[in-house]
C-alpha cells in the first residue's frame, strides 16, 4: 500500500461510510475477515493502521464499486502534486494532472528533446500546477448582494437553516435581524465551526469618532434655525445626515442616547435627549468628546461569545438576542462592528463536499459600486448572487455593478455569478401573458419573468447568467441549495476540463516527441507568435479621464449629505470611496490598452487553432491562451491596487483641496455639482500630474511583464524579468 503513514489515519472514516453505505455493521464485517470487530473499530477510528493485506481483505469484503474505489486511491502514488482526501469532488481530474505531470518529468529528462518541445513542457507543467492548486482547495463564499429591504437577510436565514422555532412568523424566526430595510450595521459572515458562536471585527476608532462627528454636525444643526432667509444645502438635500441610520442607531444605544417616548393630553410625544444634549452644550467638539466619553470605547474589548452548555434558550434563540445586541450597539462589550460572524456547527448549505462561508454583504442604499461588493467579482471562489426585487428584475443598481464589472475586464462573470429574484407571495401569479392572461401558477409566472430578465442581461451581453427564484416564505430551501451547490460545481468542473485538455496535450507530445514534421509545426507556430510579440513591444498611452468614474459617481449620488461626509473623510469613505472610484478608473484604462492587445494576439492564437493544418499545436496554443489570461487578470487586479494606492497617497494629502470642499458646505444651494466641478478640475492640476505618470509607467511595466511572460513561453531562456 502506498499510502504514508500520516495519511493513513484519515482513510478509516471513509472506510467506515463505505462500509455503512453498504449496509454492513461492524459486527457483520468483522465475521468475513481474519480479525476481530475490536480492530476494525480501531483501524476505522484511525487508532490502527492496517496493513496492505488487512485493507485487501476489508475492501474485498464489501465488495462495493465504492470500495474498489477506495482500494485503487489508496494504492495511488500522489508523487506530483499532495494527495486529496477520498471524498474530493474533484479527487480524479488531481490525480489526471498528478499523472500528466509525473510524464512531463519523465520527458524533461531526455537529453535529447528539442528545445520547441521544452518549451510545452514548461507550460503544461505551470498550468497544470496552477489549475490543481485552485481545485485542491474545496473553500468557497457564497456572497450575497442586493439593496436595502429587499429580503436578502431573510433568504439566507432561510437557506441555512438559522431559524428559531416556534414562531409562525417568519420574520420572527430568522436569527438575522430584519426590517423594513436598514438594519444590519455591517457585513455579516455564516461558517461552520465547533459549536454556536458569534465573532466580531471591530472598527478602529478613528472611523468611529468620525461618524460620532457627523452625528454631532447634524444635532447642532437640528437645533438651528436659519436666520437669514436662505436655503442651506442640507435643506435642499433632504437628508443633512451623512451617515447611515444603521450607524446612528449604534451610536444612540452605546451612549443611552435614544429616543424616548411619553403620553401627554393623548398624544404621543418624542423626547429626544441627544438634541437636547446638543443644546445644552451648543459646541460640536465639546458635543463629539461628552458622546464618545458615554459609550465608553475602551471597555468594549470583546471579540467573541460561545453558545453555553445547559443554556435554558435553544442555540438559534441565543444567538438571535446576541446577534440584535451586538448589531444595535446595546451589548456593553462590543464595540461597533467591521464585520460579524457567526458560527455554526452544522455544514453550511448542508454541503459535506465544499465548506462554504456565506457573505451577507451590507445593503445597497445610495450607490451599489463599492469596494466591498465589487470585489467578490475578482475572487475565483466566490459565488456572486445578485438578490433583485422581483417586479424590479434586475434592478438598476444590479445591472450597474454586472456593467463595471465588464469594463473592469473581469471574466467568467457568467460562470460564476447567479441573479437571485426574491418574489414575494402572490407576486408571480400577478404575472400576464402577451395577451393579457394570468399565470396558473408561481413556476409559469418565473418562466415569463425569466425571459424579461434574459432580454435585460442581453443588452449588457450577459444572457447566460443564471436566474434563480426563492419565496422564502413558502418555498422548500433544499432545491435552491442544491442549485447554489451544482453552481460551484459547475464551476470547479470547468477547471477539471482544463487538466483533462492538457493531459491530452501532453500524451501527444509523450507520442510526437521525435516526429520531425511536428517539431517544424511547432517551430512554424512559434515563429508566427514571436513576429506578433515583436511588433508589440509597446503599448500606446492615449490620456483619458481616469477621474471620470468618480465624478459620474457623484452625480449619482442621492443626497448631499453623502458627498459632504466623504469629503470629510478625505475621500476615504464607503459609501462614496473617491479612491475605489480612481482604482477603477486606472483598471478600466489598463483593459483599455492591454486588454486590447491581447484580444488582437488572442485573434492569431485562435486562427492557429483553428488552423487544421497546425492541429498538432493546438494543445499548446491553448496553454498559452490559458497562461496569459490568467497573467492579465493578475495585472489588472495589481493596476487597481496600486492606482488606490497611489492615488490615495497624493490626494489625501491635498489639505487645501479638502478644506476647500468642507467649506463650502452650507454656502447655499448645489453643494453636489461644486463638489464634482471641483473634483473634475483636481485632475488638471499640477498636484496629480506626478500621480498621472506614475500610472501609465505601471501600465506599461504590466505590459512589459507579459510581454516577457509570452516570449518565455516561445524560448528556452527563463522570464527572469518577470520576477521585476
Amino acid at each position: 500500500m502506498i499510502v504514508s503513514v500520516r495519511e493513513e489515519s484519515s482513510i478509516g472514516p471513509f472506510l467506515a461510510r463505505i462500509r455503512e453505505n453498504a449496509g454492513l455493521s461492524q459486527a457483520q464485517l468483522a465475521k468475513e475477515v481474519t480479525f476481530s470487530t475490536a480492530t476494525l473499530s480501531r483501524i476505522e477510528s484511525g487508532e490502527k493502521f492496517a496493513t496492505d493485506d488487512e485493507m485487501t481483505e476489508m475492501l474485498n469484503a464489501i465488495g462495493t464499486d465504492e470500495a474498489k474505489d477506495l482500494g485503487s486511491f489508496v494504492k495511488q502514488n500522489w508523487d506530483e502534486l499532495a494527495r486529496p482526501p477520498f471524498d474530493h469532488p474533484n479527487r480524479q481530474a488531481l490525480w489526471e494532472a498528478n499523472s500528466a505531470l509525473r510524464k512531463l518529468a519523465i520527458l524533461r529528462q531526455d537529453k535529447d528533446l528539442k528545445a520547441v518541445f521544452l518549451r510545452q513542457i514548461d507550460l503544461y507543467d505551470s498550468e497544470l500546477r496552477r489549475i490543481a492548486i485552485f481545485l485542491n482547495s474545496r473553500e468557497h463564499q457564497v456572497a450575497f448582494i442586493g439593496s436595502i429591504g429587499v429580503g436578502k437577510s431573510t433568504a439566507i436565514c432561510k437557506l441555512t437553516g438559522l431559524l428559531k422555532l416556534g414562531e409562525e412568523k417568519l420574520d420572527r424566526q430568522i436569527v438575522l435581524e430584519t426590517g423594513a430595510g436598514g438594519i444590519t450595521l455591517c457585513e455579516v459572515h455564516i461558517s461552520q465551526g465547533p459549536r454556536y458562536g458569534l465573532r466580531v471585527i471591530p472598527r478602529v476608532e478613528d472611523s468611529i469618532r468620525r461618524d460620532v462627528e457627523d452625528f454631532c454636525d447634524y444635532l447642532m444643526a437640528s437645533t438651528r434655525q436659519p436666520s437669514n432667509g436662505q436655503t442651506s444645502s442640507d435643506e435642499e438635500d433632504g437628508d443633512p445626515l451623512g451617515i447611515s441610520k444603521e450607524v446612528v442607531r449604534a451610536i444612540r444605544n452605546m451612549a443611552d442616547l435614544t429616543e424616548k417616548r411619553r403620553e401627554e393630553n393623548g398624544k404621543r410625544i418624542r423626547i429626544d435627549p441627544a438634541k437636547e444634549l446638543a443644546k445644552q452644550l451648543g459646541n460640536v467638539q465639546e458635543l463629539c468628546i461628552h458622546i464618545l466619553t458615554k459609550m465608553d470605547l475602551l471597555r468594549r474589548n470583546k471579540r467573541d461569545e460561545w453558545y453555553p452548555e445547559n443554556h435554558p434558550q435553544s442555540p438559534a434563540q441565543w444567538l438571535q438576542e446576541l446577534f440584535s445586541a451586538v448589531n444595535n450597539g446595546r451589548h456593553l462589550e462590543f464595540s461597533l462592528p467591521q464585520k460579524i460572524e457567526i458560527i455554526i456547527p452544522d455544514a453550511v448549505f448542508a454541503s459535506r463536499e465544499l465548506p462554504i462561508r456565506i457573505v451577507d454583504t451590507k445593503g445597497i442604499d445610495q450607490t451599489a459600486e463599492r469596494q466591498d461588493l465589487e470585489c467578490h467579482f475578482d475572487d475565483p471562489r466566490t459565488l456572486v448572487v445578485l438578490c433583485s426585487r422581483f417586479n424590479d428584475a434586475p434592478e438598476v443598481a444590479l445591472q450597474s455593478l454586472l456593467r463595471r464589472a465588464k469594463e473592469a475586464g473581469t471574466r467568467d462573470i457568467c460562470r460564476k455569478t447567479v441573479l437571485f429574484v426574491l418574489p414575494r407571495p402572490d407576486e408571480a401569479l400577478a404575472v400576464k401573458h402577451d395577451d393579457g392572461v394570468r399565470v396558473e401558477d408561481d413556476c409559469e409566472g418565473y418562466d415569463l419573468k425569466r425571459d424579461q430578465i434574459h432580454l435585460r442581461l442581453n443588452q449588457q451581453g450577459l444572457a447566460d447568467v443564471s436566474v434563480e427564484f426563492f419565496n422564502a416564505r413558502d418555498e422548500n430551501p433544499k432545491g435552491m441549495r442544491d442549485r447554489f451547490i451544482a453552481k460551484l460545481m459547475e464551476h470547479r468542473q470547468h477547471y477539471a476540463e482544463q487538466i483533462s485538455r492538457l493531459s491530452a496535450a501532453v500524451d501527444r507530445l509523450n507520442e510526437n516527441r521525435e516526429d520531425e514534421q511536428i517539431r517544424l509545426v511547432f517551430e512554424h507556430v512559434m515563429s508566427d507568435l514571436e513576429t506578433w510579440i515583436q511588433n508589440n513591444l509597446e503599448i500606446d498611452l492615449i490620456e483619458e479621464g481616469v477621474q471620470k468614474p468618480l465624478v459620474d459617481a457623484i452625480d449619482a449620488t442621492r443626497h448631499a449629505s453623502t458627498v459632504r461626509a466623504a469629503v470629510r473623510r478625505d475621500g476615504d469613505w464607503y459609501n462614496l470611496d473617491y479612491y475605489h472610484h480612481l482604482a477603477h478608473g486606472v483598471r478600466v484604462l489598463g483593459v483599455e490598452h492591454i486588454g486590447k492587445k491581447i484580444e488582437a494576439f488572442k485573434i492569431i492564437v485562435n486562427n492557429q487553432i483553428n488552423n487544421e493544418d497546425l492541429a498538432p499545436a493546438k494543445g499548446f496554443l491553448e496553454g498559452v491562451i490559458g497562461r496569459v489570461n490568467a497573467a492579465v487578470d493578475d495585472s489588472y487586479r495589481r493596476v487597481q491596487l496600486a492606482g488606490r494606492e497611489a492615488f490615495k497617497q497624493t490626494l489625501a494629502k491635498d489639505r487645501d483641496f479638502w478644506s476647500k470642499c468642507v467649506d463650502r458646505w452650507g454656502k447655499g444651494p448645489g453643494y453636489r455639482s461644486a463638489i464634482r466641478n471641483m473634483t473634475d478640475e483636481e485632475f488638471s492640476s499640477e498636484f496629480l500630474a506626478e500621480v498621472h505618470t506614475l500610472i501609465f509607467g505601471l501600465l506599461e511595466a504590466e505590459w512589459n511583464s507579459i510581454v516577457v511572460l509570452m516570449e518565455s513561453l516561445l524560448h528556452e531562456e527563463e522570464p527572469a524579468a518577470s520576477a521585476a
